[in-house]
């Protein structure tokens, strides 16, 4: 038996017991609080102190009551005390990714959470370094862009670990197969159709193409760019598709073109991965003295800064940049609220033309 001194009100030496309790994880979320028989005779105070006590931590939410079953520890001290998110994507400063980022940080803030950055470089090897440390930490949720997506996930033991823990997260841009998370992501296959198929429509038919290789979004581009070729019967001279993987990026894609220019059956069109290889591919054909879009139409894909930087301003994919970390931000904060259980969204791709194509007669 504990008895309070008359000095103390007594309700509130009971009620700061129960939050001590909480406090140090003795109780934990869901765990029954003893009965209110068993507070009158550890504290030796009559039920009314026991109830008042009881409606005071009932009224500030550490507490709940389920009728016929009991009272219940209701206080989540991991999500009132840390609200942090970590989001690892690709890359952090260039490109797309200052938008997205942007768009998940305004959601954040104004929703009371933190933002922790980390990148990859697209290395997988880098991938389990930020896995590793982000787990050393108590954080609320991931927002995580898969690295080198088409080279598999030797990373899975970590993404496992998460939701043995039960830290919600979501993917953009791209999604492990192993896994079943919440995401959202373009449809790049799509995508890879209608920046081709546009250049079938406006006559093109010797059309090459330049695709990453270890990222998802690389190989589904490229099957759409395969697709509507398919779909009007044509098969392209063997050298016309390059593919490249991130450690290529700055040096395959010029060569690529270098060596497309000087074919006597070169080709007429160019789709691009994206907008940065489409720059590279522009630099390539000025150095060959031709000129964009009237010797050879070039599209690109994003949308990014990069599509309307240089004189050509090209054709490309819409990407949905800062619209994509908004709503990644606010479905994981609704996954860690409980409101949702996996949320999944797949944006359409739209075609912006502008003046890297022109259309050309039929041979």
């Amino acid at each position: 038996m504990t008895d309070i001194e008359n000095s103390a009100p007594k309700y509130h030496v009971v009620e700061g017991y129960i939050k001590d309790l909480i406090d140090k994880g003795e109780l934990l979320p869901g765990d029954q609080l003893p009965s209110e028989n068993e507070l009158v005779r550890q504290f030796n105070v009559s039920r009314h102190t026991v109830r008042q006590a009881l409606g005071e931590l009932g009224m500030k939410g550490w507490i709940y009551k389920e009728k016929g079953k009991g009272t219940f520890c209701a206080y989540r001290k991991s999500v009132q005390k840390n609200k942090s998110v970590m989001v690892l994507t690709t890359y952090i400063s260039d490109y797309i990714f200052p938008f997205i980022i942007k768009g998940i940080e305004d959601v954040l803030s104004s929703q009371g959470y933190s933002l922790i950055l980390a990148n990859t470089d697209n290395d997988k090897e880098k991938e389990a370094h930020c896995m590793e440390n982000f787990l050393s930490h108590d954080i609320a949720g991931m927002i995580i862009e898969p690295t080198a997506s088409a080279l598999g996930n030797p990373n899975i033991e970590y993404f496992k670990e998460l939701e043995r823990r039960n830290v919600k997260y979501i993917m953009i841009n791209a999604v492990y197969d192993d896994l079943d998370p919440a995401y959202i992501i373009m449809d790049d296959e799509l995508g890879g159709f209608r920046a081709t198929n546009y250049l079938l429509q406006i006559g093109h038919r010797k059309i090459a193409g330049i695709f990453k290789s270890d990222d998802m979004q690389g190989i589904r581009r490229k099957q759409g760019f395969m697709r509507a070729l398919a779909q009007f019967d044509i098969t392209l001279p063997k050298g016309y598709v390059g593919s490249y993987n991130t450690m290529q990026m700055s040096s395959y894609p010029y060569q690529f073109t270098k060596n497309l220019l000087e074919r006597e059956d070169r080709p007429t069109a160019i789709v691009c991965y994206n907008d940065q290889i489409a720059i590279n591919i522009l630099e390539a054909i000025r150095e060959e003295g031709l000129k964009v879009p009237d010797d050879i139409s070039v599209i690109g894909y994003d949308d990014s800064n990069l599509a309307v930087a240089s004189e050509v301003k090209l054709t490309t994919i819409k990407h949905p940049k800062k619209e994509m970390g908004t709503k990644s931000a606010q479905y994981l904060i609704d996954m860690i609220e409980g409101n949702v259980e996996k949320p999944r969204m797949i944006y359409q791709p739209e075609l912006i033309v502008r003046s890297s194509c022109r259309g050309i007669s039929r041979e």
